[in-house]
């Protein structure tokens, strides 16, 4: 077989559809030989950051791996903190990225894209991906590639894979059938056995719930395992849309101490099942002492230690599963108290555009996936219970959303409903231009308050955070958007109904907020941050 069918079948067994990437000289001849098949539609944007993003997206909407194509050097390295990102807040990416054929480096010269040296690509992959493998030989291509995908499937993390210029045309042995390692009898039934016991003695146990949960597509067994129980279910702000906000024991997002709710109950517990959550400063710096450990038991997937056992081939779905059989005790929950995030007010700011937002796509029988950037937008977002979800809640790399926008409609023809600063617009913006080849249109809401508004929160006396002078209906036409201008909830209101019946084009809606309307939610964030 060629190395290109081999790797084309073996993204197809991953629930791969689509691709991603940017051209350039070391991956091409791999690209134009995946073109002369005609299996798979490549999409590409302008720069390898937002393409980087798009493939994230893709891959965190359809809860499977994602492939992008970049070349040796300045086009692999210019994606590492887009790949950075999807490491720490564990997305399935697999770089596929050029390198030179071995006749390129026997000439003894420095090679152009060429870091420090020729193997510099990988070094510094090595900080931000989990496997990385180098296809340079037939005789061990197919055996390479398939170790890589198999990691990027069982930590869901990023791969890097390398490909020489002339590794295309390889003659490759065919890919074995790879067994998907089981959790062992032995181990489950230990840990379970051990989780029951903690079940038993506790008096007030809660869940909390993170992205993983999502990730190893355990979400039914959690929300099963809860009904059964009367736990209540909180997630964590990165994994906020892990669970069904409809279920009966959802005791709601906990960011912080504004959550009554769930702030209330991790506080009056003295049993945390933490399952599948990443231990992020942005969610716990200022509440360490929730989480003391004399009351959480911290189940991973691959990993769980409960006093002096360790368990390492942990499935979480397999394990909740288990759990729900035989007698558990029963908590009884019921949703008593509400959160006070914020009081309602007036006001024409972040958190009012969203419950208006929200209350007019409850009305709609359209599924519409949200997709959040960093800033104001992302504290404001909580304002709204969608469905679907998408936002960098952790690493909080700006710029994300546009380009994952692109992505999400790639990989399942959904219209996503973008939130977006105007810093974080600025960054990746331009990449509207590319939706109207595929007549893709989401609708972008541009929170546009003339200023780097998270900056500020954090460092209010810094005089480098203005961005005034932006005209963001003649940018957003140049690229054929549908614009709308709104400085009040009516009119949003308006422009939303509009937006949901354009199917074809980008609507873009800009929201002009006054200055100093930031949301008390970010406010306190950031005090609580900065004095944790």
């Amino acid at each position: 077989m060629k190395f290109t069918d081999v790797l084309l079948e073996q993204f197809e067994k991953l629930g791969i559809n689509e691709l991603f990437g940017i051209p350039g000289d070391f991956i091409l001849p791999l690209l134009a030989d995946i073109q002369s098949r005609q299996r798979m539609p490549f999409h590409y944007l302008s720069h390898e950051p937002a393409i980087t993003f798009c493939a994230d997206a893709a891959a965190r909407i359809c809860n499977r791996p994602s492939a992008v194509f970049l070349t040796y050097g300045a086009g692999a390295l210019n994606a590492v903190n887009s790949v950075a990102q999807a490491y720490e807040e564990h997305v399935p990416l697999i770089i596929v990225a050029g390198f030179p054929a071995q006749k390129e480096i026997d000439r003894g010269l420095s090679i152009h894209h060429q870091a420090k040296q020729v193997d510099s690509q990988r070094l510094i992959y090595e900080q931000v991906t989990c496997c990385q493998v180098r296809i340079n030989s037939p005789l061990t291509a197919t055996e390479q590639l398939q170790k890589a995908l198999a990691a990027c499937r069982k930590y869901s993390r990023p791969v890097l894979i390398e490909v020489a210029r002339d590794a295309y045309d390889y003659s490759v042995e065919p890919p074995q059938a790879i067994a998907v390692p089981e959790m062992p009898d032995t181990e489950l039934s230990s840990l379970t056995s051990q989780l029951k016991k903690r079940l038993e003695k506790a008096k007030k146990t809660v869940i909390l719930a993170g992205i993983d949960v999502r990730r190893f597509n355990a979400s039914a067994e959690l929300e099963n395992f809860s009904k059964k129980t009367g736990i209540p279910i909180i997630t964590t702000f990165l994994g906020r849309a892990v669970v069904d906000h409809t279920h009966p024991n959802f005791a709601g997002v906990f960011l912080d101490d504004a959550d009554t709710r769930a702030y209330q109950l991790l506080e009056q517990t003295d049993l945390i099942l933490a399952v599948g959550v990443i231990r992020t400063d942005s969610n716990f710096a200022a509440h360490n002492p929730l989480f003391n450990n004399e009351k959480l038991v911290d189940i991973q997937q691959n990993h769980c230690q409960i006093e002096k056992s360790a368990y390492h081939h942990v499935q979480l779905d397999k394990l909740f599963r288990k759990l729900e059989q035989g007698n558990l005790p029963n908590y009884h929950y019921s949703k008593a108290a509400t959160d006070s995030c914020s009081i309602p007010d007036d006001t024409f700011n972040a958190d009012n555009v969203m419950r208006t937002i929200h209350q007019q796509l409850a009305g709609s029988e359209q599924v519409v996936p949200f997709v959040t950037d960093v800033g104001d937008c992302l504290f404001a977002s909580l304002q709204a219970e969608p469905s679907l979800c998408l936002a960098p809640a952790y690493y909080a790399s700006m710029g994300y959303a546009i380009p994952a926008a692109y992505g999400i409609q790639a990989a399942t023809g959904m219209r996503p409903m973008v939130l977006v600063g105007d810093g974080a617009f600025l960054m990746t913006g331009l990449e509207l231009g590319h939706f109207q080849r595929h007549d893709y249109a989401p609708i972008i809401v541009l929170f546009n308050n003339r200023c780097w508004d998270m900056i500020q929160a954090f460092a209010p006396q810094l005089e480098c955070t203005n961005l005034n002078g932006w005209d963001y209906q003649q940018l957003s036409q140049s690229m054929n958007c549908d614009y709308y201008r709104v400085s009040q909830s009516a009119q949003l209101e308006d422009a939303v109904q509009q937006a949901l019946m354009q199917t074809k084009k980008v609507s873009f809606i800009e929201v002009e907020l006054a200055a100093n309307t930031r949301t008390e939610r970010l406010n306190r964030f950031a005090y609580r941050f900065l004095n944790a």
